[in-house]
């Protein structure tokens, strides 16, 4: 990891490898002292990489429950070492399992997520994935999203997506992973915030992987940070 790493999560970027990244992982291994993580998927590129994955553990918070969370992060590769990184974790449901001392399953794990090969970028993969992220219909064509979440509402539920602009985006083969900034209309569905503030503006994140085949995407998994969506319409700004 370069000394100047910097992570993009959750509306957040931690700027520095020790005086912003470290500090804030320190903090969630003291919460999870014995926090796992279950890699499921990866696209391995010469100067990026990405992975679907679980994190898993017990809360020191919350009693010793169990919880896990799905989760989508990208990053950048300089010099050989992690330089810049996107990601969104699925923290609503990790919320709800500490709150109801529920725990959801793990999915299985990839045998063997980074064995598997490194391909070159690919620039008519990308157009295609980009034409489809950037088009707010796709995104309620559920028969191509593999949404990383466990109960509560869908994404796409929650928002009416109307501008969406890429942050990140890489290809490696005929497959990548993007992180993307949407904004829209909330549309209602969380049982906590106000109908009130239904119609109210407000900015969703999501981080995937997509597939390409025959010309176009074939398959997007995507997590959406639905925790900061509800605690924006908790507080608005």
């Amino acid at each position: 990891m370069e000394p100047d790493y910097a992570l993009s999560i959750s509306g957040v970027l931690l700027a520095g490898r020790d005086d912003a990244y470290l500090p804030a992982t320190a903090a969630q291994l003291d919460q999870f002292p014995g926090l796992c993580v279950t890699v499921h998927d990866t696209v391995i590129g010469p100067d990026a990489v990405a992975m679907r994955f679980t994190e898993h553990g017990v809360s020191n918070r919350h009693h010793r429950r169990l919880s896990t969370w799905g989760g989508v992060t990208l990053f950048r590769i300089k010099n050989g070492r992690l330089h810049q990184g996107w990601a969104e974790e699925d923290y609503f449901a990790r919320k709800r399992q500490l709150a109801q001392a529920t725990c959801d399953v793990v999915q299985s794990p990839h045998p063997a997520p980074w064995d598997a090969p490194c391909e070159v970028p690919n620039v008519e993969v990308e157009a295609i994935a980009r034409a489809f992220l950037n088009d707010s219909a796709s995104w309620a064509d559920s028969s191509r999203i593999d949404e990383i979440s466990a109960e509560g509402p869908r994404f796409a539920d929650l928002v009416a997506i109307a501008d969406i602009t890429v942050d990140q985006l890489f290809s490696a083969g005929n497959r990548g992973a993007f992180h993307l900034s949407c904004t829209g209309k909330y549309k209602g569905g969380f049982p906590d915030i106000d109908t009130a503030l239904v119609g109210q503006s407000v900015i969703l994140r999501l981080a995937g992987l997509f597939d390409v085949a025959d010309g176009a995407v074939s398959r997007v998994q995507v997590c959406a940070d639905r925790l900061g969506l509800s605690r924006s319409l908790m507080d608005p700004k």
